[in-house]
């Protein structure tokens, strides 16, 4: 998709909606495994899409140095399945909830993205979802130092973004790297909104492992 038309979509807030909605059905779910013969634990996160000044942002969230993984990193608000949990969809929004305080009525799901395996062997489900805004967030303590609204079409520009390769117990990782501010969005989180730019706006960016440059990539049946 040229640059034009994303910011043509982006520029119209029922249209983006419109169009997330229509790409994330028609998309086949994928699994993005480093190891084939690992499970995981499973998890959902959920990507916070809003209108501000009717413009599209993503929400983000900073992690705490209390939390068990991924200390002080840029992330998206989500967790590990609860047994009480009936699904992957009711992890992410009582895991927004938890952390960030968006109650799950005010979240108007879109779909998912495609899975993925972290190297701390979470499998990630993640959704995107519209909320309200401006909100009345309430932020976990423990968990969340502070909230980040990154507008959307600076996240697309190909000039804010960058991938490195770093070698690590075996497994070349081709890491995403986005930058907004003083801030940078890489790691899990980073490879995800690759993921999500790749399917709704048709970018080459599907990438996470750096073997003869190709994705480690099982389809889902």
């Amino acid at each position: 998709m040229t640059k034009k038309k994303i910011i043509e979509i982006c520029s119209d807030s029922q249209r983006l909606i419109s169009h997330i909605k229509q790409k994330l059905g028609d998309h086949q779910t994928r699994d993005f495994l480093f190891r084939k013969d690992v499970a995981g634990v499973s998890a959902a996160v959920l990507f916070p899409l809003f209108f501000k000044d009717s413009e599209p942002y993503l929400l983000f969230t900073r992690r705490t140095d209390k939390v068990e993984h991924h200390k002080n990193q840029i992330s998206l608000p989500g967790g590990r399945k609860d047994d009480e949990d009936a699904d992957l969809l009711q992890t992410a929004l009582r895991e927004t909830e938890e952390e960030i305080g968006v109650k799950p009525k005010d979240v108007q799901v879109l779909g998912q993205t495609d899975r993925f395996l972290t190297n701390t062997y979470y499998l990630v489900t993640p959704f995107v979802g519209v909320i309200p805004y401006p909100y009345n967030f309430k932020i976990s303590e423990r968990e969340i130092d502070y909230l980040i609204e990154a507008p959307l079409l600076h996240l697309l520009d190909e000039k804010n973004f960058e991938t490195k390769i770093v070698s690590k117990d075996g497994v070349n990782w081709l890491l995403h790297y986005y930058y907004y501010q003083n801030e940078v969005i890489w790691g899990v989180t980073g490879f995800l909104l690759s993921n999500l730019f790749s399917i709704v706006f048709g970018l080459d960016r599907n990438r996470c492992c750096a073997a003869e440059n190709r994705p480690a990539v099982e389809k889902s049946v």
